[in-house]
């Protein structure tokens, strides 16, 4: 197999080796040596090997003890003038650049995130929650935190950005979600009164008039799948995700919801489909890697862990490595 080495970068889980094919070389041939890499250089998964514009990417997975940590305090400060856009911070790509998304986006707005245990699940929605207060007052910002196994985010639990103490039963989380569709019924009853097509527009006739501004509401939903066992609570959450996920975006209320298991049963058509945003760390299997994404990626099951993860946006999908909070120090 004929190729041509164009470069290498240094992520910090990884090095990327970009390989140019000559002439009559199919990727596909380069892609299908990836068990043979894993045999050679004594790999516990094979490398990922992606084409890319003008090469194709090769992974190669660094040393436990070379691996690097992309501390949240080097790339997130404390600047509460509520960012216009509203930003979260995903994480860091290869060239060290932290990558936010944008919550007033369609493809962004609303996003499901799976992961299995040693991914960095946990970690990676405690930094995103930070990343969203530390550009937020609590007059600007609510938030609304779903925490069944009551271990995700106990340093949260009298923080004054919580719309409501944090909800760890099923019939909680029902009432929750129910609200939730309330507020966004009723904002878009005053959108219209107003004139008025989205929150932003209608903050800005209240701050004109010297009024408060709506806040908006990220609702933060871990661990979804332990509420799908009863077919009722199952159908009551899923009606409101889609009701939500539809409509939701311009009355400023956004949903983030995550699972350890992203099974067929669990993440289901309607809630994939009402959830644009994709962000996928190491997943136990290829088919929950492909649930994720609703296609035919599968390299969410070959992720190194500890905040390896895939973010998709639209139909770009990009590497990154999620922050890492040590100490959670509220602003």
């Amino acid at each position: 197999m004929s190729v041509d080495y164009v470069n290498a970068t240094v992520a910090p889980a990884f090095v990327r080796i970009k390989l140019k094919p000559n002439r009559g070389v199919k990727v596909i041939s380069i892609q299908n040596r990836s068990k043979d890499l894993q045999v050679h250089l004594g790999l516990d998964n094979p490398p990922l090997i992606t084409p890319e514009a003008g090469y194709v990417s090769v992974d190669l997975p660094r040393k436990d003890q070379d691996r690097e940590v992309a501390r949240f305090d080097d790339y997130i400060s404390l600047t509460q003038n509520s960012s216009n856009p509203p930003m979260i911070g995903i994480g860091v790509n290869l060239d060290g650049k932290l990558v936010e998304a944008d919550l007033s986006d369609p493809n962004t707005c609303h996003f499901l995130v799976g992961g299995t245990t040693g991914s960095g699940k946990s970690e990676f929605l405690r930094s995103l929650l930070l990343s969203l207060l530390y550009q937020h007052s609590p007059q600007q910002l609510k938030i609304a935190l779903v925490d069944p196994k009551r271990v995700t985010f106990p340093e949260f639990e009298d923080m004054p950005w919580l719309l409501s103490p944090i909800v760890k039963d099923s019939d909680r989380a029902i009432e929750l979600m129910e609200q939730l569709v309330d507020e966004m019924e009723e904002r878009y009853r005053k959108f219209e009164q107003a004139k008025c097509a989205h929150l932003d527009a209608y903050n800005q006739q209240l701050i004109n008039k010297q009024i408060l501004p709506l806040p908006r509401i990220v609702c933060i939903f871990d661990e979804y799948a332990d509420f799908m066992a009863e077919k009722e609570i199952r159908n009551e959450l899923e009606s409101s995700i889609k009701r939500l996920g539809a409509k939701a975006r311009a009355a400023g209320i956004h949903l983030i919801i995550a699972t350890q298991r992203p099974e067929a049963k669990v993440v289901t058509p309607i809630i994939r489909s009402n959830l644009p945003g994709r962000i996928a760390l190491r997943t136990a299997s290829e088919a929950d890697s492909r649930i994720i994404f609703g296609g035919s990626n599968s390299e969410a099951a070959y992720l190194l862990g500890k905040g390896d993860l895939l973010y998709q946006k639209g139909g770009k999908l990009e590497r990154l490595q999620s922050l890492f909070a040590e100490r959670i120090v509220l602003p």
